[in-house]
């Protein structure tokens, strides 16, 4: 019979998959922090006149996505208290970038819809984080590159099936970070 676990213990072995696991979250989480830091910095020297990154950004994402949500469905995706996405909403309104409409059957909704002016200036920004990031990782090796997109390719691959349903991953609202 083979032996598959570093010093014939199996407890070894799942206990270094655990270990790598935490770093793989560690690192991920300050990946997500340094991007998010990277796009404050680029929105300041950009001169963008409204802030599309973090928040904004995934607001923004999931309102083009799917034209005609609702304020409540929007808090529910991003996991930001309605209160929040409110207010969120009322800023890029005022600036011209979403739209609220009333809901044809329930006047007590209200649909959000991405502006032409909104789109426009979602593609700027995703233009100029695509130059940012592209020179961050331009000093980096040709097989870098490929490990890191196959890395995450893989993780966007376990996100998309956590959020099956029926599935041991799917939940009602994302973790905390």
């Amino acid at each position: 019979m083979r032996n598959d676990y570093p010093d014939g213990c199996p407890g070894r072995a799942a206990s270094g998959r655990a270990e790598v696991q935490d770093q793989v979250v560690e690192l991920l989480r300050g990946v997500v922090r340094d991007f998010r830091r990277q796009h404050v910095r680029l929105a300041a020297d950009g001169g963008f006149p409204f802030p599309v990154y973090g928040l904004s950004l995934a607001a923004l994402q999931e309102i083009c996505e799917h034209p005609g949500i609702t304020v409540n469905e929007l808090a529910r995706v991003t996991g930001l208290p309605k209160s929040r996405v409110s207010v969120l909403m009322t800023r890029l309104a005022a600036a011209r970038i979403v739209r609220k409409d009333s809901d044809s059957r329930d006047s007590r909704l209200v649909r959000l819809h991405i502006t032409p002016q909104g789109r426009q200036r979602a593609a700027e920004w995703a233009a100029a984080s695509q130059r940012a990031i592209g020179a961050l990782l331009q000093p980096l090796g040709d097989d870098e590159l490929d490990i890191i997109a196959r890395g995450l390719a893989a993780l966007q691959r376990a996100f998309l099936r956590a959020q099956e349903p029926g599935t041991a991953g799917h939940a009602g609202s994302p973790p905390p970070c």
